[in-house]
């Protein structure tokens, strides 16, 4: 019998299928560094979308109006960094972070001030600039009432800020102009 050139034989295709030693680890290296690479830009995709926020929610309920006297309620300054402040009239948020560094300002209820203990920006009761650096007046937060259960709810990140007019006294907003939807509700 003659051996036909055209098959191959047996051994010939099984020393063909047969992997080096040096394909092996060839193989067994790239699909190492693909896994790594594969891994790190899965953690990187992943790291752009966090599944925890650690931040406060900045729409809250404060409660109802009623729990409010008149004046300046600053139970709420530490937790949300708010003031609530109600008059005749209504019920408005003042934002307690002074214009002009960000610090936080203290209520001085004998003097009816907000003085910020950093710089020595002084604020009214309406939240205007009555002394130091402050370039603007305090702002106002965005309330509305729940109709569901009456409570109060505040938008932190809607903030009024109208531009003040210089005045002898200090940097000064009519109230008029202020005591509007969504920064004011009358109670």
């Amino acid at each position: 019998m003659t051996a036909n050139p055209s098959v191959p034989d047996a051994q010939q295709v099984l020393k063909e299928q047969e992997m080096s030693r040096r394909r092996f680890f060839a193989l067994v290296g790239w699909g190492g560094f693909l896994a790594s690479m594969g891994g790190a830009t899965f953690g990187t995709f992943r790291f752009m979308f966090p599944e925890v926020l650690y931040e406060p929610p900045t729409i809250f309920k404060i409660g109802k109006p009623t729990d409010y006297g008149m004046g300046v309620t600053d139970t709420l300054k530490k937790e949300r960094q708010i003031w609530v402040v109600r008059n005749d009239k209504g019920l408005y948020v003042l934002v307690a972070i002074c214009r002009h560094l960000g610090c936080t300002p203290n209520w001085f209820l004998d003097q009816q001030r907000f003085r910020c203990p950093c710089h020595g920006s002084i604020y009214d009761i309406y939240g205007n600039v009555r002394g130091g650096p402050a370039p603007r007046t305090l702002w106002r937060a965005a309330i509305a009432l729940d109709p569901i259960d009456g409570q109060v709810v505040v938008n932190f990140i809607q903030r009024q800020d109208p531009d003040p007019k210089s005045t002898p006294e200090g940097l000064t907003v009519a109230e008029e102009g202020r005591e509007v939807a969504p920064f004011f509700v009358t109670t």
